[in-house]
């Protein structure tokens, strides 16, 4: 075996460094990158020292799997294959979620709710793992938000009560019939559930009792019938006609045109319906 000059070759080496731009004390890390690798991907380095740290840098960025994590411009293809390859299901449908136990009323058996968080967990690319976690933890808040809320709803229709009580006293119940008659007249089938939270208002309360008042004080509240004044009116004025049989509409004299005329004019309004005039 021929005999190798490795003095040669150390001083060789030692030559070539130091012309590269390295100091004389043998500092491996100040060794400068040559000019020869500028335009390629090392060449923001400086030193050798600044390669290596930065190398150790990018390694961090490499996934379990050998997938380095995509940047913030890159394309939806590219960011899909890393989502899957990290352990997001392909399709939405994918993620297997555990059903959830003793949870408010509103959220039991709901498919399109589980549907939708499913679809939003795969746009973000979240795997099977932290989708499930993420799902125990989002649908138990959110029935315990809807079961306090509800409690809540309790606790302040129990508070009007109490406050309404006191300041109503022996009219308590009067007026909430009242109230409850004005409601079902001019709002119909259901209206008194579309007031919700606000039929624990004792503001809206008070003021739909006002309204059913001043209705009673002008008699156009007959039992639990809210008749509006324009039709009350037509109606006294109807009965003291039919009543006084010396009115001109009784009499072939005078003024009956215009009282049959009147006649029909007050019926119209109390029936309008019924538009039969007398002849």
């Amino acid at each position: 075996m021929p005999d190798v000059d490795t003095t040669a070759q150390s001083t060789d080496t030692q030559s070539l460094l130091n012309d590269n731009g390295s100091n004389d004390s043998g500092d491996f890390e100040s060794i400068a990158i040559p000019d020869t690798f500028r335009e390629s991907p090392i060449g923001k380095y400086k030193t050798v020292g600044e390669l290596s740290r930065g190398y150790g840098e990018a390694q961090k960025l490499i996934g379990a799997k050998g997938v380095i994590v995509p940047g913030e411009k890159a394309d939806p293809k590219e960011l899909d294959k890393f989502y899957n390859t990290i352990g997001r299901p392909e399709k939405p449908d994918g993620y297997k979620l555990t059903p959830v136990e003793n949870l408010h009323q509103t959220l039991k058996a709901n498919p399109d709710l589980d549907k939708n968080f499913k679809t939003m967990m795969h746009k973000h690319g979240l795997t099977q793992k932290q989708a499930a976690g993420l799902y125990t933890d989002w649908i138990n808040g959110l029935s315990t938000g809807l079961t306090k809320h509800d409690e809540k709803t309790v606790t302040d229709r129990q508070a009007a009560e109490a406050a309404l009580r006191q300041e109503w006293g022996a009219d308590y119940d009067r007026n909430i019939n009242k109230v409850k008659s004005v409601i079902d007249k001019f709002g119909g089938n259901g209206a008194r559930d579309a007031f919700g939270e606000l039929g624990n208002n004792p503001a809206v309360l008070k003021t739909l009792a006002n309204i059913s008042k001043n209705f009673a004080e002008d008699e156009f509240v007959q039992g639990d019938n809210v008749v509006p004044a324009e039709v009350s009116e037509a109606q006294k004025k109807l009965k003291d006609i039919m009543d006084d049989k010396a009115h001109p509409y009784w009499l072939k004299s005078k003024g009956h045109d215009d009282a049959v005329v009147e006649v029909q004019r007050l019926q119209e309004i109390v029936t309008p319906n019924e538009r039969k005039p007398r002849e």
